[in-house]
């Protein structure tokens, strides 16, 4: 608005400017062309037609005290009807033609400097001009700008000022409102508070919140597809691949047998995939809802986890191991659980049979973190952003993975306001940490 508001300022100064000085000109001009006409009328009623023709009927102190001024220099010619020089100064341009009785004023240039002039013809057709310098008419521009566009400019001035202010003070609720919604996650759909917004933004606002009222019902709308999805599939997956397995105990044709271990395998595929998706659904819907957090043992989590994942780890022939330091943050242990989970299946599924993979936690004073290194074939930096996009598998790797289990890490970080870095510390493998904010015994709003 500011930006508008100086140069159309800027114009209406300018245009005032020129304003007050076409008006300052005109009136220094109309009082002073009177005061110079006054000797020329003198002079003309004292031209004598003598014995040796028309002559200026004044003596030269009469002259010089009707001619004098303190500022400006003033001339006279006289001439008669032929245009020829009776008395004056020769070297004055004659005056236009007049008629008898006229008046005219004009200006000239006399010895380089500008003159104003006025003329008047009489009846006995003489014409006298006297001319004067124009300091004073000049003085008295001067004088009436300062009186007339001075108080403009500091008028102009001070309203550029207040505007500054009142504009600063109007969009100071919009300035408000805009760090209320740049401070809010992506999934943050709750409702602007309307009660303190000024009349002018309350509409705005109330549309912004029904936008958001829209937001929330179509979310709610995916969530719950996806969850009752998710658990339309779990049973009968659950119960195919409890048949399968009973049916790998039995003695059957080795083609059969490996048709078999083909389909539990794609089972167990599936059903992870839709285990991912309802944590996936619990964890949007958590930064949706803004639950409420609770002081999370980062050690107890991480020593339980990785209990857990002992079994799968002997089998796929990888040296898991731990490096656990106390360390406490608020959050979701469930949320938290399974992010973990979720980069030691990672870490397990594409490290190599004897390789390694170390579950880490503790503080970086004032941040906590729990991390997972393996020796796998590593992410390549290019991938380091991309492996966050839901079902992004990098090409030719080796895994049965769906590619949600880094998406998973991240929304579950970014409910809890943390942030996940990927590093390849030795060239090989893969080692990523989930860094929280800060470490405070004060709980979160």
């Amino acid at each position: 608005m500011l930006s508008f508001l100086i140069p159309a300022l800027l114009l209406l100064v300018g245009c005032a400017a020129v304003l007050s000085y076409v008006l300052a000109l005109h009136a220094a001009t109309t009082a002073y062309d009177r005061s110079l006409l006054d000797p020329a009328l003198d002079m003309a009623e004292n031209v004598r037609l003598g014995a040796n023709g028309p002559q200026l009927d004044m003596l030269a102190q009469e002259q010089e005290a009707l001619l004098y001024d303190h500022e400006d220099t003033l001339v006279f010619q006289i001439r008669d009807g032929a245009g020829d020089l009776i008395a004056g100064v020769p070297d004055l341009a004659p005056a236009p033609p007049l008629a008898p009785g006229q008046r005219a004023f004009f200006d000239v240039t006399y010895n380089g400097k500008p003159l104003r002039i006025a003329a008047v013809r009489a009846a006995t057709g003489f014409t006298v001009q006297v001319g004067e310098t124009l300091n004073k008419r000049s003085r008295l521009v001067r004088e009436i700008l300062a009186a007339e566009f001075l108080p403009t400019v500091l008028i102009a001035l001070a309203s550029l000022a207040l505007a500054r202010t009142v504009v600063a003070h109007g969009i100071a609720p919009l300035a408000r409102v805009r760090s209320q919604i740049l401070a809010r996650s992506p999934h943050d759909l709750r409702p602007l508070d309307e009660r303190n917004a000024p009349l002018e933004i309350a509409p705005a606002i109330e549309a912004f919140n029904h936008l958001l009222s829209q937001l929330r019902d179509s979310n709610a709308v995916q969530q719950r597809f996806l969850t009752n999805a998710a658990h339309q599939l779990r049973t009968p997956l659950a119960a195919l691949q409890m048949h399968l397995e009973l049916l790998l105990r039995r003695e059957l044709p080795s083609d059969v047998h490996q048709e078999i271990e083909a389909m539990h395998g794609a089972t167990t595929r599936a059903t992870r995939l839709a285990n991912q998706l309802l944590i996936l659904a619990k964890a949007e819907a958590s930064m949706e809802q803004a639950r409420p957090k609770t002081l999370v043992n980062l050690r107890s989590l991480a020593d339980a986890a990785v209990h857990e994942w002992v079994p799968r780890a002997i089998a796929r022939e990888v040296d898991l191991g731990f490096d656990l330091a106390d360390a406490s943050v608020w959050g979701d242990a469930v949320l938290l659980t399974e992010s973990l989970n979720n980069l030691i299946d990672n870490a397990l599924r594409y490290t190599p049979p004897g390789g390694a993979a170390t579950v880490r936690c503790g503080v970086r004073s004032p941040t906590a973190y729990f991390s997972v290194e393996d020796s796998g074939p590593g992410i390549p930096q290019w991938a380091h952003e991309r492996v966050f996009e839901r079902f992004f598998r990098i090409q030719g790797t080796v895994g049965d993975g769906a590619g949600l289990g880094l998406a998973i890490v991240r929304e579950v970080a970014e409910q809890h306001g943390a942030h996940v870095t990927i590093e390849n510390p030795t060239g090989l493998g893969t080692r990523i940490t989930v860094v929280f904010a800060a470490v405070t015994p004060e709980v979160p709003r």
